[in-house]
């Protein structure tokens, strides 16, 4: 029998969606405003800021809840993310990669 090692990417893609589904109820179910908003401050603490004000999260969720449900599913929590990595790509992408080793 053959182990095959998951890729980097394909752990990145299961921790993502586990830990969605660490703070849902339920697989499949949204996240409420309280867990989405205890999620930020676990599981992104670098990126929430610490003075955070209620009524700046309240217009951070509003914009982020695209339909308007009062609750955080996964596509809006996909997006998110996406958008996170799309800043980081844009912030890093004129930055030379360093060699994993010298020649």
């Amino acid at each position: 029998m053959t182990v095959t090692m998951a890729s980097l990417l394909e752990q990145a893609l299961a921790t993502l969606v586990s830990t969605f589904q660490e703070y849902s109820q339920f697989s499949g179910n949204p996240l409420s405003q309280a867990k989405f908003k205890e999620l930020l401050e676990k599981e992104l603490p670098t990126w929430t800021p610490t003075t955070l004000r209620e009524c700046d999260y309240k217009q951070f969720i509003s914009v982020l809840d695209t339909n308007k449900d009062c609750q955080v599913d996964f596509v809006e929590y996909m997006r998110l993310l996406a958008c996170l990595c799309i800043y980081c790509h844009e912030s890093f992408k004129d930055s030379p990669l360093k060699p994993s080793c010298s020649q």
